[in-house]
């Protein structure tokens, strides 16, 4: 399926700029959980950007598989884990057309992975459905409200609000699976020049049923 959003070229050329566009620490979600991260697990990071998240699971010792569309990203994935002293597995792909691995992943890690809502619990669906029994899935994004703190701080995110995650939307995406943690909330990010300032966001764990 042909899914609208932010073109290749775009991401390419933000992840071709000096530095890290979004910073190289994980996100504060993967911190606050990492008692449920174990070494020897797998994990899916989707959407990985310039592999921040991707890098921390694989210091945890887990086997990490990291997706983007963006060449660019992945090259600094790759050198950002090179840095670390840890290998990420990249792959070059559109997730809207990526052949999705079934029951493979302990973890899939999806920051600000934001999407339109016509494909959103579409690719929500996948998540689950690519994780294995008792696997989680951690979500990172910014709520509609953020449209307001993009005019008055420019912090970050899709300026259109389609794009963006509201709670009971995000909480039926996953409603096959157990909801360990949904947070919202203001906070000021410093996660490099494109994600700073104060930011509504939205944090959630969710964790996939045991096979009965």
């Amino acid at each position: 399926m042909s899914v609208p959003g932010i073109p290749k070229d775009f991401w390419n050329a933000r992840f071709s700029e000096d530095g890290f566009a979004y910073g190289d620490r994980a996100s504060r979600l993967l911190f606050a959980f990492r008692d449920l991260l174990k070494p020897g697990q797998s994990a899916l990071v989707p959407a990985c950007g310039e592999g921040r998240d991707a890098v921390f699971l694989a210091q945890c010792g887990l086997a990490v598989t990291a997706v983007d569309m963006s060449a660019a990203g992945l090259a600094k994935t790759q050198a950002l884990a090179a840095a670390h002293g840890v290998t990420v597995t990249c792959l070059e792909a559109d997730l809207s057309t990526w052949d999705w691995p079934v029951g493979s992943f302990d973890v899939i890690a999806a920051m600000f992975a934001h999407m339109p809502s016509s494909f959103r619990p579409v690719l929500h669906r996948r998540f689950l459905a690519a994780l294995k029994p008792g696997g989680h899935v951690f979500l990172e994004g910014f709520l509609p409200a953020q449209i307001d703190y993009q005019k008055s701080h420019n912090s970050g995110g899709p300026h259109n609000v389609d794009f963006l995650f509201d709670p009971a939307d995000i909480r039926a995406d996953f409603a096959g699976a157990e909801e360990l943690s949904l947070m919202t909330g203001i906070e000021t990010l410093t996660e490099g020049p494109y994600h700073h300032g104060p930011a509504a966001l939205l944090r959630a764990v969710f964790r996939k049923p045991e096979t009965k």
